[in-house]
């Protein structure tokens, strides 16, 4: 496993670190991919502030699931806000 890989996540921060671990990407591609600060991508998979809004559904649509419901879901078909 990698350094920092959390098996049993419960926070929405703890599925996106895992996410991220498991595919490869550093914080910094994370951090382009959703178009937000590397010091963002620290703080949400830190617990320190939760994702909000349009970068909740950013996150939504690049994991393919929804971490909150913890079930995968089609997002071609997931209407985000």
């Amino acid at each position: 496993m990698p350094r920092g890989y959390n098996i049993n996540p419960v926070t929405l921060g703890d599925y996106l670190k895992q996410y991220r671990l498991e595919n490869g990407y550093t914080a910094f591609e994370l951090s382009l991919e959703l178009d937000v600060y590397n010091s963002t991508i620290y703080k949400w998979e830190n617990n320190l502030t939760k994702p909000q809004g349009k970068n909740l559904n950013k996150i939504i649509e690049f994991m393919g699931y929804d971490p909150r419901i913890h079930n995968l879901i089609n997002t071609k078909y997931y209407e985000l806000n």
